[in-house]
């Protein structure tokens, strides 16, 4: 896990708390009009497998409200999934 993955994982950890995040890995893309973006998958645990909803609505506004000099002008895009959904995204 890169640095920035590490800080992010923690930032990330706290506005979703109490669900714990057990990875998280990044990737600099391109959006379809060459603009760049991040793009971050988040493999977290949950009470019955369920995120905060309001947390996770806020969640990129957040970041990029209170850390945004980290993403360096890319937008970051966030997918999250169970760890046992983690051998379907293997090959992303």
């Amino acid at each position: 896990m890169s640095e920035f993955d590490r800080i992010l994982k923690n930032l990330v950890q706290e506005q979703l708390a109490p669900a714990r995040i057990i990875d998280l890995h990044s990737v600099e893309a391109e959006d379809v009009d060459g603009d760049p973006i991040l793009r971050i998958r988040v493999v977290y645990q949950a009470k019955k497998n369920g995120l905060d909803t309001k947390k996770l609505g806020g969640l990129t506004r957040h970041l990029l409200t209170n850390h945004g000099d980290i993403f360096e002008d890319r937008h970051p895009i966030f997918s999250f999934i169970l760890p046992e959904e983690v051998k379907y995204f293997a090959a992303n």
